[in-house]
Formats: structure tokens, C-alpha cells, sequence
């Protein structure tokens, strides 16, 4: 496999994992934002998804499910629907793990831009500077 393929893969994982961890932040952490600011920390103050004016998207349904990110974090209630509650002793973590100050998506374009750049110097200049090792080697 040439060295530029390996970039070019390293660079479009950048990419995606930053627009993956963007996503995440957004709709999760909208999700507990929410929750914090009401205190929703036993089943007492527990509340929906609809009561938050949220709905209920792929990503957070795959987080709250059982074996999701945040599963033992956020608790829920046998009603039906489910009343979602933050667990107390995890509220420091969740606290800092989504705090307010979440990338915005214009940082991901930038982001994802300046990978992009990064590739294409990269696969312009590297056979220049390869062909300059290889001379000085064969000196």
C-alpha cells in the first residue's frame, strides 16, 4: 500500500470520527443538557423525551438502550412511555463529558476542509520530497 493511500485514510477517519463526535454532542447532548437543567435526578422528576420537545432519534435511542454510552448514566422508569431521570452519582460525569461548549458544525467544515488541504499537499508533495531523499541517498 503506497504512503498517500495511508494518509488519505488516516485524514477521512479525522474527518468522519469529528463529524461522528459532533452529531453525538449535538442530539446526546441536547438530550442531557435538558435533563440537568430541570435536575431530573430521580424517578419524582423524571420526564419524557416529548416532554423535553426532543424526539426520539437514532443516535439517543442507541445510547439509552442497554448496552448504549449512556445507559447507567441516564435511568428510566417502567411507565410507558419511559420517564428518563440522570442517575446522581453520575451527574459530575455527564456534566463534563457535554458541557455547553460543543463544537459547532461550522469548526466541523473547517475541520473536514483543512484535512482535505492537508491531503492534498501531502499527495502533491510527497513524491517530490521522496524522489529529493532517494537522490540524496544515491549520492
Amino acid at each position: 500500500m503506497e504512503v498517500t493511500h495511508i494518509i488519505w485514510t488516516i485524514l477521512a477517519g479525522i474527518a468522519v470520527a469529528s463529524g461522528v463526535l459532533w452529531y453525538n454532542r449535538r442530539f446526546l447532548g441536547a438530550f442531557v443538557h435538558r435533563l440537568i437543567e430541570i435536575d431530573a435526578t430521580s424517578p419524582e422528576t423524571a420526564v419524557t423525551i416529548e416532554e423535553l420537545h426532543l424526539t426520539q432519534s437514532a443516535p439517543l435511542k442507541n445510547a439509552l438502550r442497554e448496552d448504549g454510552s449512556l445507559h447507567d448514566a441516564i435511568l428510566s422508569t417502567a411507565d410507558e412511555p419511559p420517564r428518563y431521570y440522570i442517575a446522581p452519582k453520575k451527574l459530575p460525569m455527564l456534566k463534563a463529558k457535554y458541557r455547553k461548549e460543543n463544537a459547532s458544525i461550522f469548526s466541523v467544515i473547517l475541520i473536514i476542509c483543512l484535512l482535505i488541504v492537508t491531503g492534498v499537499l501531502f499527495t502533491v508533495l510527497y513524491p517530490i520530497v521522496s524522489d529529493f531523499a532517494q537522490s540524496l541517498l544515491n549520492k
